[in-house]
């Protein structure tokens, strides 16, 4: 399935290509690669399954002693690439603070629909609640910002799932408004119409959680990404009330930032 030329916006396109916006993108996840092997080479974390599926896995690494809070981390890579594995670098600064944390891993576009990684995030967020009782932060970076989103705006009995209380909720660099994404060359993978779009946008749903939400963006990303996450935070007054913008920081670095965000928010 191809992109009808017509749809497809060069200007836009290029807004939301950060891996050709920031020198040496390739570099930078090869060491997201690399440190993620050294953090579990040297403290396994444990593998749990959150559904039957197979990618439908999370670590979770344990602090030494009690955990004061869970944090869940959502991945990004545009719904179509990379898994947990990648992502065991951001686990040693938080667990240092004494969280617990869990990296999760959903099936990726095309072969699933966004949809359903909308759905594997929020069963993945009950499973996590329900075992590990006590403050749960969801947290995610650009596509997992979405889903971190998507998660904060769950009518939990109407997915058939148990409740779920959030402490809070932070996006990273993310995407709110998916309508944009159409006019892309992610199209052909996403395949989304204009009713799927807004219907898994979080900047046309309502935060079914009272608990704040924190929107925080690179300062060097593109004008697109920082517009999106103005749309969350003007959509989720009180909620998400604000941007937060991280000076110095671009798409592929912003997630560093995760460890001061998490801590303010638990006060």
């Amino acid at each position: 399935m191809t992109q009808p030329q017509s749809l497809f916006d060069v200007a836009i396109n290029g807004e939301y290509m950060p891996s050709r916006r920031v020198p040496h993108a390739d570099i930078i996840v090869a060491a997201w690669q690399r440190d993620s092997a050294a953090v579990r080479e040297e403290r396994l974390p444990a593998e749990l399954a959150y559904g039957a599926g197979e990618h439908e896995r999370l670590d979770v690494f344990a602090p030494e002693g009690a955990a004061r809070a869970t944090l869940l981390f959502i991945h990004g890579g545009y719904w179509q690439a990379f898994y947990k594995d990648t992502f065991s670098y951001l686990a040693p600064p938080l667990l240092g603070a004494g969280l617990r944390v869990g990296v999760m891993s959903y099936d990726l576009t095309p072969t699933v629909t966004l949809a359903r990684i909308v759905g594997q995030a929020r069963r993945a967020t009950a499973f996590v609640g329900a075992r590990y009782p006590g403050p749960l932060i969801v947290a995610g970076h650009s596509a997992g910002a979405h889903l971190a989103a998507m998660v904060h705006a769950t009518d939990w009995a109407a997915e058939g799932l148990p409740g779920v209380t959030l402490t809070g909720g932070i996006g990273v660099s993310g995407l709110y408004d998916l309508g944009p994404l159409r006019r892309t060359e992610l199209q052909p993978v996403l395949r989304l119409s204009e009713t799927e779009a807004r219907a898994l946008s979080p900047a046309f749903l309502r935060p079914t959680s009272a608990a704040p939400f924190t929107v925080a963006v690179g300062e060097d990303e593109s004008p697109s990404f920082l517009w999106q996450s103005q749309q969350l935070a003007d959509a989720w007054p009180g909620v998400a009330s604000s941007v937060r913008q991280l000076p110095g920081r671009h798409h592929f670095d912003a997630p560093d930032e995760l460890l001061g965000l998490a801590l303010e928010m638990l006060g």
